[in-house]
C-alpha cells in the first residue's frame, strides 16, 4: 500500500488505568471512522504491573480486531523472566505483529533492557518501533532505516531535566524534539511519528507529538491532549530516496 494514514494520541495519563483503557478505546474508534490504518499511544499507556498490563493488552488487541486497525501500544511487560519496556505491534485481526523493548532505557532498576531494532513488514511496508529515549541515538534509528523501514513509531514519555534548562523549559525542550524529529526523518529520508504523553499534573512532562516527513513536520500537538493524523506518501518517498542517490550518493537501504 502506497498511501495510507498514521495517528497518534498524545494520550493523558494522570487518569486511572480503566479510564485510560477507555480513553484508548475512544481513540480506536474515532480513527477508524477517520479512514486511520495505524494508531499509535504513548509509551507505557497502560501503567500498571505486567500481569495486569498483559490483561489490558488483551482487551486492546479486541478491540483492534473490532475495528479493524493497526494499534501500536505498551507498557512493562514480562518475557523470560525479566520485565521490558515494551511496544506491541498489533494488527487489524488483533494478532501480536510485532514487538519493541526499550534498548536505551532509563526506567526503574527492575525495568531491563532490549538488545535490538528490528522492522516489521505489515501490507503499508515495513516498519520499526523506538521508544523515548532510543530516538536520541542516531545509529539505532539509522539500523531500521538500512533494513527497509519507511516509516519509524516512536511512542514517548518525554520529560525534562530541570537541571538542564535556565527558563522557559518546556519551550526549548519542544525545540529538540522537533529538531530531533526532522533530523531523523531527513537523515534516514523516512516518516516518523513521536508519540508522547499529557500528564497535567507532572510539570516535566514535554506533551509534544508530530509526525514528519523528511524535508518538514507535517502536524504536530503540544501542552494538551488529542490525536493528530498524517497521510503516508510512499511513492513521494520513494522517489525522494532516489533522487538524493542520484544527486549526492546517499543510500538509505539496499
Amino acid at each position: 500500500m502506497e498511501k495510507f494514514r498514521v495517528a497518534a494520541v498524545q494520550l493523558n495519563l494522570q487518569q486511572s488505568l480503566p479510564s485510560i483503557v477507555r480513553d484508548m478505546k475512544s481513540y480506536i474508534r474515532s480513527a477508524k471512522k477517520k479512514n486511520v490504518n495505524i494508531i499509535c499511544f504513548p509509551e507505557c499507556s497502560l501503567i500498571a504491573g505486567p500481569k495486569k498490563n498483559k490483561e489490558m493488552l488483551t482487551r486492546i488487541r479486541d478491540y483492534c480486531k473490532a475495528n479493524e486497525i493497526w494499534c501500536i501500544a505498551g507498557g512493562h511487560l514480562k518475557e523470560g523472566g525479566y520485565v521490558y519496556n515494551t511496544a506491541l505491534l498489533i494488527d487489524d485481526a488483533g494478532n501480536i505483529r510485532g514487538k519493541h523493548k526499550k534498548v536505551h532505557i532509563c526506567d526503574s532498576p527492575n525495568v531491563s533492557a532490549g538488545s535490538s531494532f528490528e522492522v516489521y513488514k505489515t501490507p503499508f511496508g515495513k516498519i520499526g518501533i523506538a521508544i523515548c529515549w532510543d530516538v536520541a541515538f542516531p545509529t539505532a534509528m539509522e539500523s531500521m532505516a538500512k533494513k527497509g523501514a519507511k516509516v519509524v513509531f516512536c511512542p514517548m514519555y518525554w520529560s525534562y531535566d530541570p537541571w538542564a534548562h535556565r527558563a522557559k523549559p518546556k519551550k526549548f525542550e519542544k525545540k529538540i524534539l522537533q529538531s530531533l524529529i526532522l533530523t531523523r526523518s531527513f537523515e534516514n529520508l523516512a516518516y516518523h511519528i513521536f508519540c508522547n504523553a499529557y500528564d497535567p499534573k507532572d510539570r516535566t512532562v514535554t506533551a509534544y507529538s508530530a509526525i514528519a516527513e523528511p524535508h518538514k513536520i507535517l502536524t504536530e500537538i503540544f501542552g494538551k491532549e488529542g490525536m493528530i493524523m498524517a497521510d503516508i506518501n510512499l511513492d513521494y518517498l520513494n522517489n525522494l530516496r532516489q533522487n538524493y542517490v542520484k544527486e549526492y550518493h546517499k543510500v538509505v537501504s539496499a
